[in-house]
């Protein structure tokens, strides 16, 4: 859903422990802290997290026929952190999954809605990514880019829409709460991706033999075009039965020329099942970004 003073066009593995995407920021408030509906209830209007970008910023990547510009921020969702009784409790994986054990937050536990402004500070007009690359409780995405050839580099799809932003202007909209369950759902279905023994390095002397394109497949996944109730062949038959619910996603935005400009989100997160948030009123632990990052089989940063 789309709002725009002026106008809008809307859309287009390795495993590293402990480590995150790349992050730049300038001008850039992020707050995580929550401002609550009620002073009693997990259910809450997160506090503003705003992310900027300026002309001057080095580049993210550049060859000689593509040079890209990114910025990120960390958004935590305000989710509580599991007692050891409580981990303990989970069990083992359901089957069919990519989880280490049995999920503490499941897509279905949570109800999350974001609002967004993009904004123009130049004189002509931009267009403008804004990028959502999710975590749930086991993984954070970073999916960087994938270079093609000597030619062609293109970068890994997170849930990305692209925005025209004409000069002196911003664009409004909402991510709805079937986008960020569908996020939550391409997560998880890049997981099990990753984690099939297709997937696996190829022994030596087996070359391309039966290559599987475990690349190509996530970034089906996460097109925004595609969705998981659409019955596609490629996405469809990696769709968990049990979807880990997002705890949180790194915000980022994306151009291919030097540009001022900057985002805005506000998060409306209902908590339904009853003890899986933290209150705004509360001090308890939250549960924070998670220990790996996941990426695309030969992914480039």
């Amino acid at each position: 859903m789309l709002r725009n003073s002026h106008t809008a066009a809307g859309p287009h593995a390795p495993i590293r422990v402990g480590q995150g995407p790349r992050f730049a920021l300038f001008g850039a408030l992020a707050v995580a802290a929550g401002v609550a509906c009620s002073n009693t209830s997990a259910d809450q209007v997160t506090a503003p997290v705003a992310l900027g970008m300026t002309s001057n910023i080095a580049a993210y990547y550049q060859d000689q026929n593509t040079t890209m510009y990114e910025v990120q921020v960390a958004v935590p969702l305000p989710v509580k952190k599991p007692s050891d009784s409580q981990v303990q409790s989970l069990g083992p994986p359901p089957a069919g999954t990519p989880y280490a054990h049995a999920p503490y937050l499941k897509n279905a536990d949570e109800s999350v809605e974001g609002h967004f402004t993009i904004s123009n500070l130049d004189d002509q007009q931009h267009v403008v990514w804004m990028l959502i690359d999710p975590w749930n409780e086991f993984v954070r995405w970073s999916p960087g880019v994938t270079v093609v050839n000597d030619e062609q580099t293109t970068p890994n799809y997170g849930y990305d829409l692209v925005f025209v932003v004409p000069g002196k202007s911003r664009v409004e909209g909402t991510l709805t709460t079937d986008d960020m369950h569908e996020i939550a759902i391409k997560l998880a279905s890049a997981q099990n991706v990753l984690a099939s023994p297709q997937a696996q390095p190829q022994p030596p002397g087996m070359g391309n033999m039966n290559a599987f394109n475990s690349t190509g497949i996530v970034n089906n996944i996460f097109n925004p075009q595609n969705r998981s109730n659409a019955n596609d062949p490629i996405y469809t038959p990696w769709i968990p039965p049990v979807i880990a619910g997002l705890t949180g996603f790194d915000l980022g935005l994306r151009t291919y020329e030097a540009a001022n400009v900057a985002v805005e989100v506000t998060l409306d997160v209902q908590d339904l099942n009853g003890d899986r948030f933290v209150k705004a009123d509360s001090t308890d632990p939250q549960l924070g970004p998670p220990p790996v990052t996941l990426s695309p089989v030969g992914a480039r940063f």
